[in-house]
């Protein structure tokens, strides 16, 4: 990630949860906060924005029955312990506006030492980025706490979320979150994850997750939605059941690589299984570009060009739609 934004440029990093595999960290000085984020980070010199995944909120592997673990990620935010200012997860779900300023939309953002401080953005700003608590709508068992009832907690979480797309003058509005809405891989589409009957009651199926969507991005237009979840790399295509807008971005593929559930689930401008990949993305006024880089398992190399600069193993120029 280092080489290709010394070659193409970096203002900040999303992390789209399941960040401490199996079951979260326990405080602000659990050691997997060395070597699961600031170590292998170490090279990366800009802001991380980071959103809870399902194993971030679990006391086993991934069920999400534990979400008050989560909020020990949120603490790390200001705590003491966060020397490197790196890490930012003001709250459980938050937003912030860019190109960067040291002021965000609801927090201060952590600049990382030798990372200078931008001045405020003057006028509408370029992008809106909204980060989404997935876990508590989606969870395999539920929370016996009553505060992560997706009965209370999505609704709450919804109305943020629709006042946020409302007030927003962005020209580009995009969410990040862990589960998806559409996913070619294991894990499925929301409503219908893991093969459970989506009539079921419950979380398991995604389906309060997939009507929290639908309510808000899907009704009111989001440019982009990020997730991860399923270990593997996708664009996709947006779809009529949600808006023919929204695109979608699955980038789960810096653990454990996998293959897909349905490669022909929904349709896609490009995805790749069982490598490690990540993208990079650029947002200009009316136009974006996404470039998508594989890493060989082996040798933790980049594929490059003949003049050793990073190649990308997809790349795709995309207007902005009104």
């Amino acid at each position: 990630m280092a080489e290709v934004c010394a070659a193409r440029g970096c203002d900040f990093a999303l992390e789209l949860g399941d960040n401490f595999y199996l079951s979260g960290v326990t405080s602000t000085a659990d050691s997997q906060w060395q070597t699961k984020f600031e170590q292998p980070y170490a090279a990366l010199k800009i802001p991380v924005f980071a959103t809870l995944g399902n194993h971030d909120n679990s006391q086993g592997p991934g069920e999400g029955s534990a979400n008050s673990r989560g909020n020990v990620q949120v603490a790390y935010h200001s705590a003491a312990e966060n020397v490197s200012k790196k890490w930012n997860m003001p709250a459980r779900y938050y937003r912030f506006t860019a190109p960067l300023s040291s002021q965000g939309n609801d927090f201060v953002i952590n600049i990382p030492a030798g990372y200078p401080a931008l001045p405020p953005v003057a006028g509408e700003p370029l992008v809106e980025f909204f980060s989404l608590d997935s876990s508590p709508l989606t969870s395999i068992v539920a929370d016996p706490d009553p505060r992560w009832s997706h009965l209370t907690y999505g609704p709450t979480q919804l109305q943020w979320f629709q006042q946020g797309l409302m007030n927003s003058r962005a020209r580009w509005k995009i969410a990040f979150a862990h589960h998806p809405y559409i996913s070619n891989g294991l894990h499925g589409n929301a409503g219908n994850y893991d093969g459970v009957d989506p009539n079921l009651p419950g979380t398991s199926n995604g389906r309060p997750w997939k009507e929290f969507l639908e309510d808000s991005a899907c009704a009111m237009g989001l440019d982009f939605f990020m997730a991860g979840h399923d270990h593997h790399i996708e664009w996709l295509t947006p779809t009529a059941s949600c808006n023919d807008k929204t695109q979608f971005i699955i980038s789960g593929t810096a653990e454990q690589p996998r293959g897909f559930g349905d490669a022909n689930r929904n349709p896609v401008y490009y995805q790749k299984a069982n490598v490690l990949a990540f993208f990079w993305f650029e947002f200009r006024e009316e136009e974006m570009t996404g470039a998508a880089y594989i890493v060989d398992s082996n040798t933790l190399k980049l594929e490059t060009h003949p003049d050793g600069s990073p190649r990308a193993d997809f790349e795709r120029t995309f207007a902005r739609q009104p």
